[in-house]
């Protein structure tokens, strides 16, 4: 007993001298003996209102997007005018859509025949041919059946469009002036909701046209190559072309831009295009355009009006839908065929090659060029 009452004198006495003490005289914390920090007031609920806020933004609607093919991974704004769209929509039907300012019925029978060939499922695709007014469709259609009785056409008269378009407005007025050089985009106004593929009536097509129409164009409204023979500079000042910028009405354009002057021109041959993304004023858009730019060639200027209202709104397509000549999936028709003259007269031009031979043989050519 005296033994357990002299140890805490001991341990007493040993304290007072400093004796079994950390260096600098820190003080032993026994968890056992004193309770942990707590936290600061508050803290939990504030981290738990931190998480329901970051979570709550994975709800809320995307305003930008970086298109795959885009190499400089930019980010362009979503535009509001816009259809939202199913971009995993799987595409089971192609629509082939052509217009031809000078009716000649070979290169429209080539063109339908060269696809259906090169086609993987040629049974769903068809083809839509806008022709000049003042002709019968019906004839036509009866000579293209009888030499691709197995093909899915039609033949419109462009007067259909017109028809459509409510030509006491700005924009049907604005049609009736250039419809060969509008129909690729106002198709998707007039005849079309779906997506669509627009191929100049002269042409040869050597690849599927499948794997044009599934490419995923994101949220543009048009796929399409570009034509680098000619520029931007090469027809107009970009400080002109800045200064109408700025002078446009509001809300016509889409967005400012700084414009570069070796900027190439789009390629109107082949468009993919998705009518549900199409601005409402576009064709408004390439009007103004059109008056702003009003070069001495008419058909220039709405060209570069169409390039200038795509301005860095577009997907570039691959460069095997690039049409040439040769080594790519859509060539040139090398085939005779009819030429129209200002004064509407016609004269036959004289073929080129023998390409479109493996697609027309000689007494289908006798019935289509009668």
């Amino acid at each position: 007993m005296d033994g357990l009452q002299r140890r805490p004198a001991a341990a007493a006495a040993a304290s007072a001298r400093g004796e079994g003490q950390p260096p600098g005289g820190q003080r032993v914390i026994h968890c056992d003996v004193e309770p942990a920090p707590r936290a600061w007031p508050g803290m939990q609920m504030l981290a738990l209102a931190a998480v329901l806020v970051l979570g709550g933004l994975q709800f809320l609607p995307a305003t930008h997007f970086r298109h795959p093919a885009d190499p400089s991974r930019t980010w362009v704004p979503f535009d509001s005018s816009r259809h939202p769209q199913d971009l995993s929509h799987e595409v089971k039907t192609v629509d082939v859509y052509s217009s031809i300012s000078c009716l000649d019925l070979r290169t429209l029978a080539v063109l339908t025949n060269s696809t259906l060939s090169s086609s993987s499922d040629p049974h769903h695709v068809s083809f839509n041919f806008l022709i000049p007014e003042g002709g019968n469709d019906q004839v036509p259609y009866y000579k293209i059946k009888a030499v691709l009785p197995d093909s899915n056409i039609t033949v419109t008269s462009q007067k259909k469009i017109k028809d459509k378009l409510n030509l006491a407005t700005p924009e049907g007025n604005f049609f009736v002036s250039f419809p060969n050089e509008l129909s690729p985009i106002v198709i998707a106004r007039a005849l079309s909701r779906t997506r669509y593929v627009y191929i100049s009536a002269d042409s040869i097509i050597k690849g599927k046209i499948e794997d044009l129409v599934r490419i995923d164009l994101g949220s543009y409204a048009v796929g399409a190559s570009e034509d680098c023979s000619k520029c931007l500079g090469d027809y107009i000042s970009m400080d002109v072309l800045n200064a109408v910028q700025r002078t446009a009405p509001r809300g016509l354009l889409h967005h400012t831009v700084t414009f570069d002057k070796d900027t190439c021109f789009l390629d109107f041959d082949v468009l993919l295009v998705e009518p549900r993304n199409i601005k409402r004023n576009l064709i408004d858009s390439i009007a103004f355009w059109t008056k702003a730019v009003n070069l001495a060639n008419q058909r220039d200027s709405v060209m570069l009006a169409m390039t200038l209202a795509f301005y860095n709104d577009y997907l570039k397509l691959p460069t095997n839908w690039k049409r040439a000549d040769t080594n790519t999936d859509i060539l040139y028709y090398d085939g005779p065929k009819n030429v129209c003259a200002e004064d509407g007269r016609q004269h036959q031009e004289k073929g080129s090659g023998e390409i479109w031979q493996q697609y027309l043989g000689p007494k289908s050519d006798s019935l289509l060029s009668a």
